[in-house]
């Protein structure tokens, strides 16, 4: 009995085991067969891979892209000029922002963008009242419609009477901004701080520095 029952043993050793080892015992003309039969498709060869995802030039080329970019777009039809006044600086960017979104999707902001002194620089702006970096446009656009929502297509602006200066040398100039929310009118006043771009393709353009948003009185 225990000659007969070494021999099953290794009769079972030698005999094709399933799991691991089954793979080695299937001849080579069934792998497909078996695959089919445990759903599973084996993977391509890597060449053939590579080729799937190359032949289109992209792999997510299904995905449409973008409607609008921010970093494409056209330059501001709205641009500083050295012969500008203080007002009509803030006069010119007010007016884009009546109609935030003529002639294109966020023009008005972009033309704050171009006003916008610390615009395409690497080293961080005070614009909003906190420290940003606004190298890009789209850097800008998110912070512009957090901070100064209230003036995307207002009803109206009023000036102040005089250009006032502040103890950094900018010129300082009031302005208060009318709009309507929910059927409700209301008023929000805020200082634009300019200074006068001394290079660059900008220069001598009195450009905004920061805009300084008041408190409701």
């Amino acid at each position: 009995k225990m000659v007969a029952s070494a021999a099953s043993v290794v009769a079972a050793r030698a005999a094709p085991q399933r799991g691991v080892g089954a793979a080695a015992a299937i001849p080579a003309g069934g792998r497909a067969a078996v695959a089919r039969r445990l759903s599973w498709r084996p993977f391509a060869p890597l060449a053939a891979r590579h080729q799937q995802r190359t032949s289109s030039g992209c792999r997510c080329s299904s995905i449409d892209p973008p409607k609008w970019n921010p970093q494409n777009v056209p330059d501001s039809e709205i641009r500083p000029s050295p012969a500008l006044s203080a007002a009509e600086v803030v006069i010119l960017q007010l007016k884009a922002l009546e109609n935030v979104h003529s002639p294109r999707l966020n023009h008005g902001i972009q033309v704050m963008y171009e006003f916008c002194h610390g615009a395409g620089s690497m080293e961080r702006s005070r614009y909003f009242g906190y420290s940003k970096d606004l190298y890009h446009f789209d850097h800008f656009l998110g912070g512009f419609q957090n901070e100064f929502g209230d003036m995307l297509d207002h009803t109206g602006f009023e000036l102040g009477a005089e250009v006032m200066q502040s103890e950094l040398g900018e010129q300082m100039v009031d302005v208060v901004v009318s709009n309507a929310k929910a059927g409700k009118i209301f008023e929000k006043r805020y200082t634009f701080c300019l200074v006068r771009r001394s290079f660059g393709t900008k220069k001598g353009c009195l450009m905004t520095s920061r805009i300084i948003k008041h408190e409701v009185e």
